[in-house]
């Protein structure tokens, strides 16, 4: 009941108007061992405010944390131990997952992000977000919906070193680009077409498909693996004395009919945040739900693709604000990119190196404005 009570203390006003008005006195979502899962809206004033309301029918389970084996070759892009030293020698996969989630039309739910080491969350057309899942370091299976690429992961991509891309194609420019950058290696639906397949559960453009185990086979032999993407705390070392206990984020797009907010919520528990969209758990095909052991948001600009105007480009070669949600905290800073072969380095207020929990990461990247952090009461 205590959990309850701090849940409904955390929603905002709007969202206890949406709880109540649909007949919802109290949520209690059942998840592993019966764990009651807290989440609300915002509490205190933060950068910008959102609509987003808690999670209101949608159940899910959440996976127990994966052992990690006692010996072996550290992912750079977990910061986690792996047992078979084959997975980390080669390069990173990247693939273009649908997100719509609109109104009578979604690709949700998604199948195999939650065996990608990054996932970024980007800003496309009508304020719609698309995912780049980012694999390495585990067997993804099949992975989808698989969507067009945007000169946005043109600008994203190198940061990998050399990176396999799975994609559907785009118009093009967006096509000639991608296929001229000598970081990116197309392992697109053009080039690897045995290895894609349409089938359920959502009607076509939302059905494609991935069997993305097959893609390394487009490699290069010799293609290096990525560089490390972040900095990792070490067992037991404490966050810095600045990082605020959190509850979650929210996040917003840009408004509209077809965008989704997202929220992520703090798990005491099992330790990891907690995603919803469109205000109901974000789980996959097989009602898993999305979870993170870091969610690290980049405040980032956007301008207008030369290829299509109508399609918003993130400039991610630059600077900005940052907030790193780590170990039920967040942690104010700011990122900056100046090499687009490079990742973007992240400090605190203070200018010390923020440093992550080893594990997912979800990289989000909303404009200005976009973000709500929503603070312990």
């Amino acid at each position: 009941m205590d959990r309850i009570v701090a849940w409904w203390r955390a929603l905002s006003p709007n969202a206890r108007r949406g709880v109540v008005g649909g007949g919802l006195g109290v949520l209690a979502l059942a998840l592993i061992g019966g764990l009651v899962l807290a989440s609300g809206g915002d509490e205190e004033a933060a950068p910008t405010t959102t609509t987003t309301a808690a999670p209101t029918t949608t159940t899910s389970t959440i996976a127990t944390t994966t052992t990690e084996p006692p010996t072996g070759p550290v992912a750079p892009l977990t910061g986690l131990r792996v047992a078979d030293p084959a997975l980390v020698a080669r390069p990173a996969l990247a693939v273009k997952v649908d997100n719509l989630d609109a109104p009578g039309e979604t690709a949700v739910p998604q199948l195999g992000l939650l065996k990608a080491d990054v996932v970024f969350e980007e800003i496309v057309e009508g304020n719609i977000t698309r995912l780049v899942g980012i694999f390495h370091s585990q067997q993804p299976g099949r992975v989808g919906p698989v969507r067009s690429a945007r000169t946005t992961d043109v600008q994203l991509l190198p940061q990998f070193g050399r990176i396999l891309l799975g994609w559907s194609g785009g118009n093009a420019g967006v096509v000639g680009a991608v296929r001229s950058n000598p970081a990116i290696i197309d392992a697109g639906v053009d080039v690897a077409t045995g290895s894609y397949s349409r089938q359920g559960p959502h009607p076509a453009p939302h059905n494609l498909y991935v069997e993305a185990d097959q893609l390394w086979g487009v490699a290069p032999e010799g293609t290096p693996p990525p560089p490390a993407l972040f900095q990792y705390r070490s067992p037991g070392q404490e966050l810095p004395p600045e990082a605020r206990q959190a509850l979650g984020v929210d996040l917003s797009w840009g408004g509209g009919a077809v965008t989704a907010p997202v929220s992520w919520r703090w798990d005491e528990n099992l330790r990891v945040w907690v995603r919803s969209q469109r205000g109901r758990f974000h789980v996959d095909q097989g009602g898993e739900a999305i979870t993170a052991k870091n969610v690290v948001v980049l405040v980032t600009e956007y301008g207008r693709s030369a290829a299509d105007t109508r399609s918003p480009e993130a400039q991610t070669v630059g600077s900005g604000e940052l907030f790193a949600y780590v170990n039920g905290r967040v942690i104010h800073g700011r990122w900056d990119r100046p090499d687009v072969a490079k990742p973007a380095t992240l400090v605190d207020d203070a200018g010390q190196p923020v440093l992550l929990s080893p594990g997912q990461t979800w990289v989000e990247l909303p404009r200005s404005g976009g973000v709500t952090t929503v603070f312990r009461p």
